[in-house]
């Protein structure tokens, strides 16, 4: 690991354009080659499905990976049973000892289900080699955060039965490109214990923070490999600096995850910050979850005034909190709230122009929240805070309500809208 760790350094360090240049030309070579070397899907017959095997990044720490445990989760749950396979190392996903699994062999009547988006995906089944993937039915559970697919993504479309995806947002961008049927399968974030959030957790981690008691904090957290553009960690800073600046002792924590690995993504928000002022802290995300849930327990308000999302795993996290979200009304997240329960900011759509350069397909586009209203909602918020009991209450209720799971349903071909089938 140590050698690999060092070429991931060096290659960090090079020109974020000198990265994409080579990346795309490597890509175009090899992944049409890895592509074939999988099974194209043939027929499969509609037999009762008992058990699967689970291949994603369950080492990981990042979305894919939690996405990967919930499904497993969701499954076992229900009676399935579930074999996983760790391709964190093959994917070159970060790891996080703590989460590290043992994978299993496949058995042979299990069907495949891919909870990596075929960018890594095809990697992935490649490194396992086709006697493990012949005659198999395989699912590709994806998502994609705007409207426009990337174009190689097609490749994957050779070898996969059907496709899940956590949104009707990312469905409807996923049967643009593919001919298989693609499902709404939703992460089933309400299944597993929310995280604790009591008095006690509140008062200690203002503590730990240097808070005080009445102070008014916002939270964000996010990773900068999906883009700090996307995430708009920059635009929630000039909200709130615009709503607080009469209020000295306002804080909003910003916890940030690969900073390492966007070193240039890392600099721009750290600058940001600095303008901004002392009102603004930034923390690097620390091992596990407990320092999320801390932040989520010291908190008055989530901030996201994302510019799209596939889904918003952070999102539905919060509202299962009970804790009050402001949020961009746009994209995969409004599959699991309104108007009613969270504190929506409505958004011009404009050209997708991503310098952090994660996103790069033309003629694409995403939303520019409006900062008047994001404003707004903060001082709202912060001068109500019968408000903020009502919107984490009813955010809490609608996410119990529709964040159950679907996966087993999907599994037997059970519950399927005109949403779920093959683009005609």
């Amino acid at each position: 690991m140590g050698f690999i760790e060092d070429c991931r350094r060096l290659w960090r360090k090079l020109p974020l354009p000198t990265r994409l240049m080579i990346g795309k030309r490597i890509r175009f070579l090899t992944e049409p080659m890895l592509a074939a070397s999988i099974p194209a899907a043939g027929t499969f017959p509609d037999n009762p499905i008992h058990s699967v095997t689970i291949v994603g990044s369950f080492s990981s720490p990042i979305g894919h990976g939690v996405a990967a445990k919930l499904l497993d989760y969701e499954l076992r749950s229900r009676g399935i049973i579930v074999r996983r396979v760790d391709a964190s190392e093959w994917i070159g996903a970060p790891i996080d000892p703590k989460l590290a699994i043992r994978s299993e062999e496949p058995a042979p009547d299990d069907v495949l289900i891919v909870a990596l988006n075929p960018d890594v995906a095809i990697h992935a089944l490649a490194k396992m080699g086709k006697e493990k993937l012949r005659n198999r039915k395989i699912i590709g559970y994806w998502v994609w955060e705007l409207e426009v697919v990337p174009a190689f993504w097609k490749l994957a479309g050779r070898f996969a039965h059907e496709i899940w995806t956590p949104s009707t947002f990312s469905a409807n961008a996923l049967k643009k490109l593919f001919d298989v049927p693609v499902h709404v399968v939703p992460h089933p974030v309400a299944l597993l214990p929310p995280p604790e959030v009591t008095a006690e957790r509140r008062a200690r981690s203002r503590e730990a923070l240097g808070i005080s008691d009445s102070a008014f904090v916002a939270i964000q957290s996010f990773s900068l490999a999906s883009s700090l553009t996307r995430k708009n960690a920059i635009g929630a800073i000039s909200a709130f600096v615009a709503a607080f600046h009469d209020q000295p002792d306002a804080r909003l924590i910003l916890r940030h995850l690969s900073g390492d690995r966007f070193p240039d993504s890392l600099h721009r928000l750290r600058e940001a910050a600095q303008v901004a002022g002392p009102q603004i802290i930034l923390r690097p995300a620390g091992d596990g979850l407990e320092d999320l849930h801390d932040l989520y327990a010291a908190c008055d308000v989530y901030i996201s005034l994302h510019r799209t999302e596939g889904f918003g795993l952070n999102l539905a996290e919060i509202m299962l909190a009970g804790r009050p979200l402001i949020a961009t009304k746009w994209s995969g997240n409004l599959d699991f709230m309104d108007n009613k329960c969270v504190a929506l900011v409505n958004a011009d759509l404009v050209a997708l122009d991503d310098p952090d350069m994660v996103y790069t397909q033309k003629a694409a586009r995403w939303a520019e929240p409006r900062m008047d209203e994001a404003i707004r909602w903060l001082q709202t918020l912060a001068r109500n805070p019968g408000q903020r009991l009502e919107l984490a209450e009813a955010g809490k209720a609608k996410a119990m309500a529709v964040l159950s799971g679907r996966a087993i349903e999907a599994l037997h071909g059970k519950n399927r809208t005109d949403t779920d089938s093959a683009k005609s």
